[in-house]
């Protein structure tokens, strides 16, 4: 996001607890660099259910980055892509950059650059959006359209996109080893012309669209990497 200003988005936005990830963290967990930590919600939780010793965060939103001091040894302001991380090299057992990466110009750069800082066996975990997912698929194929929104899978701020593919090869082409893909998905209601429009109409059409391995793609709205630093 370099040369740019900071979005303007809802407060919500920075408080979210990102526990989903709960299955893709490491039984131990000594040291943690979040980027992109908002106010520090998800860094809290962690150290609620794991032994932190020291925890530093990156935040773009000066103001944001501020409120985050609060819960963090270190918070370092600026872009990723920009600011000097003074920290050691191979520092942390954890790094996590949550819907982060595809705000990035150059996002195979940074997470080249975050390598550095993992220790070996170290675990970077990561959620990217699909832009497969048929929100955005089924618009650009029977009408052309790829219009940008305020939030969501074609948010304003988006400069990157990723499949699953691209999105793995993104870490493996960083020299770390994928172990893990968790999936987030969003459906269409197929029983909608059915008149069947009630809170487990999306449910039961996610499940049926997932049992056909050609379009799959198009429920999964987001995938949670684990990605590992060799030995």
């Amino acid at each position: 996001m370099s040369d740019q200003t900071p979005p303007k988005i809802s407060s919500n936005y920075y408080q979210g607890v990102r526990n989903e990830i709960t299955s893709l963290l490491p039984a131990n967990i000594g040291t943690v660099l979040e980027i992109g930590c908002g106010e520090g919600g998800t860094m809290a939780w962690l150290r609620s259910i794991k032994q932190i010793k020291y925890a530093a965060g990156v935040e773009f939103v000066p103001e944001v980055g501020k409120k985050a001091q609060a819960v963090f040894d270190a918070v370092e302001i600026g872009s990723i892509d920009e600011v000097p991380l003074n920290f050691s090299v191979q520092q942390f057992d954890l790094i996590l950059a949550l819907d982060v990466l595809e705000h990035l110009a150059w996002p195979g750069s940074t997470v080249k650059k975050l390598f550095n800082h993992l220790r070996p066996n170290g675990m970077f975990i990561a959620s990217i959006p699909n832009v497969a997912n048929y929100q955005v698929a089924l618009p650009l194929l029977f009408g052309g359209q790829w219009n940008y929104t305020d939030e969501g899978l074609l948010d304003r701020t988006h400069l990157r996109f990723f499949t699953k593919k691209t999105a793995i090869e993104l870490f493996e082409n960083s020299g770390l080893l994928v172990e893990k893909v968790e999936v987030n998905y969003l459906s269409p209601n197929i029983f909608k012309f059915l008149g069947w429009c009630g809170p487990n109409a999306r449910w039961y059409s996610s499940k049926i669209i997932r049992l056909l391995p050609p379009i799959r793609h198009l429920v999964e709205f987001q995938y949670l990497i684990a990605a590992r630093k060799p030995t």
